[in-house]
């Protein structure tokens, strides 16, 4: 009458305690997992400390820092310098270059002067006496008391050494009163190169008007009478 004698089957509630859960044990191969990544971890740290870089303090950082700024700046003060170093040498080989174009006009003008000079030579009548100097050209003039004179002397041979020359003028000339004479000026000394001219004007007697005049040249050194020519005085 009242019913089955059979125990209801017991199920287990969703609601039920941890405590009651059934005990689970952690897979091996988290503990693994693990185990390696501490290992890792040991091992970097292991390698920076002894054999990475160095890690720099706060102080040493700053001056690093400094140390890279100050070369920065000796970079660039250095390279300012090149800069200006190579700007004064640019200018330098421009002055050379134009002092260079300069020479070679200029000796450019030395070979021409030196050609006129050699057809010159050859052109201006010769000295009668054919000595070792000669009396190229010679004009006089002057009025009473003075005597104007330009002679052009030339050496024979251009190769000969330089030399000192006594040059002395007689005059032959009229006086106011009629009368004519001959002075006897003092003579003066001239640097004789290759081709020289002697020109001045120097002082006779006061009442003499001058006519002709004879030039003789002597050699300082030897006491040789160089040369001697006569040329009218013109008026």
């Amino acid at each position: 009458m009242f019913g089955s004698s059979k125990r209801a089957t017991f199920k287990p509630s969703v609601f039920e305690t941890s405590s009651r859960r059934r005990h689970r044990r952690m897979p091996p191969w988290v503990g693994i997992l693990f185990t390696g990544i501490i290992i890792g971890a040991g091992g970097y740290w292991f390698l920076q400390t002894n054999y990475g870089p160095k890690r720099l303090s706060l102080d040493e950082s700053n001056k690093l820092t400094s140390e890279v700024t100050s070369l920065s700046a000796d970079r660039q003060r250095l390279q300012s310098q090149l800069e200006s170093v190579t700007q004064e040498r640019n200018s330098l080989q421009s002055q050379l270059e134009s002092q260079t174009t300069g020479m070679n006009q200029a000796q450019d003008q030395v070979k021409a002067l030196t050609d006129n000079l050699a057809l010159l030579k050859k052109v201006i009548p010769a000295d009668p006496s054919d000595s070792a100097l000669g009396i190229r050209v010679g004009e006089f003039s002057g009025p009473t008391g003075k005597l104007n004179y330009s002679m052009l002397l030339m050496k024979k041979n251009e190769q000969d050494p330089d030399f000192q020359a006594s040059i002395s003028f007689a005059v032959n000339g009229r006086y106011r009163n009629g009368r004519s004479g001959t002075a006897e000026l003092d003579p003066f000394v001239l640097n004789v190169t290759d081709f020289q001219q002697a020109a001045g004007t120097i002082d006779i007697p006061a009442t003499m008007t001058a006519r002709r005049v004879t030039v003789k040249i002597i050699d300082v050194a030897t006491g040789k009478v160089l040369t001697t020519r006569t040329f009218q005085v013109s008026r």
